[in-house]
């Protein structure tokens, strides 16, 4: 697996990039693509007669692959095929990607979500010291959230993120799972 990720990195020029564990909005498409697949994986009747019995994964996986790849993605207005291989998956046409038009587009969208979700976000400048709860799992089908703590914090990143102390151990959270503790 290590050579593969470093093949993958040398030749597309991928960084690794480590985000903060609990936050699926730092790597939205990736948290999209297995919400789509979990989806596809549930709609598939394990019963249907044109499933192998001995084996119903390999056809099921090989048919969310090939959808995965041949699926336009809004941002981008492409499948992944084409983007990556240069042609269509299911015509043999050749597929040229503007990616300057791409990653124009993607910043604008990106853009415009990050102000819709800051309108609902109060305005809270954290410090050391402070104490704050930690979002936990939902607590009920309406999407509340239990809240865990209080916690203090260690430090204070500038990238939206703050580090806590949890008893001996001390982790780094984005602000979006925490909140100020008011005694």
């Amino acid at each position: 697996m290590a050579e593969f990720t470093e093949m993958i990195a040398s030749d597309y020029g991928v960084k690794k990039k480590p985000i903060t564990a609990r936050n699926p909005q730092a790597n939205s498409i990736i948290e999209r693509i297995h919400q789509t697949i979990g989806n596809m994986i549930r709609s598939f009747e394990v019963h249907d007669t044109s499933i192998d019995e001995k084996d119903p994964w390999t056809g099921i996986l090989s048919a969310v692959r090939f959808a995965t790849r041949a699926t336009v993605h809004t941002t981008m207005q492409a499948t992944p095929m084409q983007l990556v291989f240069g042609r269509d998956a299911i015509l043999n046409v050749k597929h040229e990607a503007n990616w300057k038009y791409i990653h124009e587009r993607k910043d604008k969208i990106i853009k415009k979500n990050n102000e819709n979700e800051n309108k609902k976000r109060k305005l809270h400048h954290y410090q050391v010291a402070d104490k704050v709860l930690v979002k936990g799992n939902r607590s009920t089908k309406y999407g509340d959230y239990a809240y865990k703590g209080p916690y203090r914090i260690v430090q204070v990143n500038n990238n939206g993120t703050v580090r806590i102390k949890k008893g001996s151990v001390t982790d780094v959270y984005n602000i979006r799972n925490i909140k100020p503790y008011n005694e």
